[in-house]
């Protein structure tokens, strides 16, 4: 006889729970009205050495030339990070996955083989990283949340996997992601919903919105996600870390499907998901590309292309573009004061920032979900016959849709793709501004921080990145909401019912805290650029003290 879904459910909870060793456990429940990430370092469960050694003002890089040296130990390292992780998803329930024994046994490994030979063992050696579920993991399940994927562990591992693995680096666990990984609110009837550190009543963003907490509470050094309308940058950005969105076809992307046949790591159709990472700072995610880049992947793979990395140097006094002003709709003020201090810090540092008018993001963002029915939601669909959908699944109506869509035809198909092309030639006219190639530009991820759950429905700002397939970069700003100078607006102003639904959203006092980032943009095939330009700029924007526009 079959199991039911809420079998299904309590027996992979328990599976995931049986792996937090007792003396991890928490002795309370996070306090009422207590952030995640404040409550995390007086917990009772994590030492002074552990608290040191994880966090999170120590990035990828710094902790990589401890490891280098010797001056840490592979083990010790893995052992912190597994504890703070343990904490870090007891607080957020951002695991599904959980790796810790296996970490640990790897990082003896790799400290017997630096012993023994006297080197690392690659260039991410002893790194303790997470992956999104989504991703193979030979052994483990990779669910996603779906009771129908449960108890059926993969039998390989994904290429992107396995060149980090390959690299030296530590796993010690996959991340929550959404049911059906097509929405930007982490929740799954499997595993239940990942909450925001700065704020457990609002979301995490997604679909990587277990790396996004994970990261940003400092449970993991680096995390692999994906992004096909924003899933990389969206929780990256709410949660207040790095989400480097990769061009196409540089890194693999094989997994567990969500859509048809030939569509994942595959040209056929529609704009393409990639791979990407969140981290702690942009010299990381420049590290971890250039990392990926120098493994060769295009050599397994066949829908890559050979990218050798190349060693650019931010470009002399860089032109960096603004949509400053958004004719569609508002930007709530915690958000639009963000862009503007960018902006200003970036002018007063001598970079030359030119505003340009906005494009159409609603267009771009309607396009791109008319495309995803051809990606073959049916899969999805038959997928999730055997459970309940969740709040947010039926708010973004791609699985049960809101109207009638057209009929699915070749000649149907063509028309989007024709669509497609029109958007980009009028997108490449971005990149000259009175005759002068502009080298960046500077925008937000969303026109709101985090939100309650269930209400992060609207994804026009980063999918028309994908659409493109330009390279993106989330930033965080060490900004956060500020109730006594971010007033939201008259809600009388509003431009339409859209408009007035995302305002709806913003209260100063609940969003008081909530962490502040933009994103910066590059050209499809740019990545090497992209990132040094970040790399520069990245201190830049993210400065403290000065003036709250």
């Amino acid at each position: 006889m079959p199991q039911s879904w809420q079998d299904i459910t309590a027996r992979k909870r328990a599976e995931r729970g049986s792996k937090i060793p007792s003396e991890w456990r928490l002795a309370e429940p996070l306090p009422s009205g207590t952030r995640p990430i404040d409550f995390l370092p007086r917990c009772g469960v994590l030492s002074e050495h552990d608290l040191a050694l994880t966090n999170p003002a120590r990035d990828a890089t710094d902790l990589l030339a401890l490891l280098s040296t010797g001056k840490v130990t592979a083990e010790d390292v893995a052992r912190s990070f597994c504890k703070r992780a343990a904490v870090a998803h007891q607080l957020t329930n951002c695991l599904t996955e959980i790796m810790f024994s296996e970490a640990i046994e790897r990082a003896k490994w790799l400290d017997s083989e630096f012993k023994k030979h006297g080197k690392t063992v690659g260039p991410l050696h002893g790194l303790p990283i997470s992956i999104k579920d989504q991703f193979y993991i030979k052994g483990y399940d990779s669910s996603m949340g779906i009771t129908a994927l449960c108890f059926k562990p993969a039998k390989s591992t994904s290429q992107a996997v396995q060149m980090l693995l390959d690299a030296g680096c530590v796993i010690i666990g996959k991340t929550a992601v959404p049911q059906t990984v097509l929405t930007a609110d982490t929740d799954s009837i499997v595993f239940g919903r990942t909450v925001n550190p700065y704020n457990a009543e609002f979301g995490a963003g997604g679909s990587s919105g277990g790396e996004g907490a994970l990261i940003a509470m400092g449970g993991s050094a680096l995390g692999l996600g994906t992004d096909a309308a924003g899933s990389v940058r969206m929780p990256a950005a709410v949660c207040g870390v790095v989400g480097y969105k990769p061009s196409a076809y540089r890194i693999p992307i094989d997994g567990q499907r969500i859509l048809g046949k030939g569509i994942m790591g595959i040209t056929s159709l529609g704009p393409p998901a990639v791979s990407g990472f969140l981290a702690r700072s942009v010299r990381d995610a420049r590290l971890a590309a250039r990392v990926m880049a120098e493994a060769k992947p295009w050599n397994d793979s066949p829908f890559l292309y050979p990218h050798p990395w190349m060693q650019i140097a931010s470009p002399v006094k860089p032109g960096i573009g603004v949509w400053l002003k958004i004719d569609e709709l508002h930007l709530h003020p915690p958000v639009a004061r963000g862009l503007r201090l960018a902006t200003d810090r970036l002018k007063r540092a001598g970079y030359e920032v030119i505003e340009l008018s906005p494009p159409p993001f609603r267009m771009a963002w309607d396009l791109l979900q008319e495309i995803a029915e051809f990606g073959d939601l049916s899969h999805m669909r038959k997928l999730l016959e055997s459970e309940p959908h969740t709040k947010i699944v039926q708010a973004m109506g791609f699985i049960t849709r809101k109207s009638a869509h057209p009929e699915l035809s070749v000649e149907y198909l063509h028309e989007l793709n024709f669509q497609v092309a029109r958007m980009a030639m009028l997108m490449k006219g971005y990149w000259r501004h009175d005759g002068k190639p502009l080298d960046g530009i500077l925008f937000v991820n969303a026109p709101h921080t985090a939100v309650p759950f269930d209400t992060y429905t609207w994804l026009g700002f980063t999918s028309i990145i994908n659409l493109l397939d330009w390279t993106s970069i989330s930033i965080p700003l060490n900004e956060n909401a500020d109730k006594s100078i971010d007033v939201g607006m008259q809600l009388e102003d509003c431009y339409d019912e859209l408009d007035l639904s995302i305002q709806k959203l913003y209260d100063a006092e609940k969003f008081h805290g909530l962490p502040i980032s933009v994103q910066l943009i590059g050209q499809r095939f740019e990545d090497e650029k992209l990132l040094a330009l970040a790399d520069e700029i990245g201190p830049v924007i993210a400065q403290r003290g000065q003036s709250k526009l």
